[in-house]
């Protein structure tokens, strides 16, 4: 790296870290695909300890600034279109009160679109919920459920609501979780969330929007998402 990094003096340390290689990005010194020096070379650079470097390269990654490429190295990110152009500026300016109003809007729409779905899915929305369900299941003998299968089991929710405007939410709220969930999902299994209780709560969903039971699938929905949004938390 050929721009100048200046030593951190403040307490949140990473915090300084991440915001300086963030504005190498905005500022063009840095572009997508370009490799970042090794976690040595930055110590050095920064004069920092290399638990700090982790610290801000992990909160880079969860903005989905950087990508780590086992065996090559750390990278800028390659933006495929111009909505995640419109996420990766977002980004820049993602912190803990951010992640949590996400959060919190994806629990208004969510919990509302379920009672929309238990009322008016259709007989073939609901099959394609249940396999989407058993597509969860195969995923627990790995031990980490894809956020790709989870977000089809909520994308499909949305879709049996049959109204656009919520379904173009659920696309917006979905471009601004990938990378956060993608970061966060290892983690997301610590305590009482295992694969299996991860399952068994899409189940409960599942199972309430089968029986056309709407207030038993708002109530299943929000003890999920509640859930899954303090695990998100911790990481932060």
């Amino acid at each position: 790296m050929s721009v100048k990094l200046k030593p951190i003096k403040t307490k949140k340390i990473y915090e300084e870290i991440a915001d300086q290689i963030k504005q190498l990005i905005v500022d063009g010194y840095l572009k997508p695909g370009d490799k970042l020096p090794t976690e040595r070379d930055l110590v050095e650079s920064f004069k920092v300890s290399r638990s700090s470097i982790r610290e801000a390269l992990s909160a880079l990654e969860m903005m989905g600034l950087i990508e780590v490429r086992t065996g090559e190295g750390t990278f800028i990110r390659k933006m495929k279109s111009e909505s995640m152009v419109s996420s990766l500026v977002w980004a820049l300016y993602l912190d803990k009160g951010s992640v949590l109003e996400i959060l919190e809007v994806r629990k208004m729409i969510e919990i509302q679109a379920v009672e929309y779905a238990a009322e008016r899915a259709t007989s073939k929305e609901i099959n394609e919920l249940g396999q989407s369900l058993e597509v969860i299941n195969n995923d627990i003998n790995s031990q980490m459920i894809s956020g790709k299968v989870d977000f089809r089991f909520h994308y499909l929710i949305a879709l049996a609501t049959h109204n656009n405007i919520t379904i173009r939410l659920m696309d917006t709220i979905f471009d601004n979780l990938t990378h956060l969930i993608r970061v966060s999902r290892s983690k997301l299994y610590e305590g009482k969330y295992s694969p299996e209780f991860f399952y068994k709560e899409h189940m409960e969903i599942y199972e309430a929007i089968k029986r056309r039971d709407a207030k038993e699938a708002r109530s299943q929905m929000l003890l999920h998402l509640t859930g899954v949004e303090k695990q998100i938390l911790k990481n932060f």
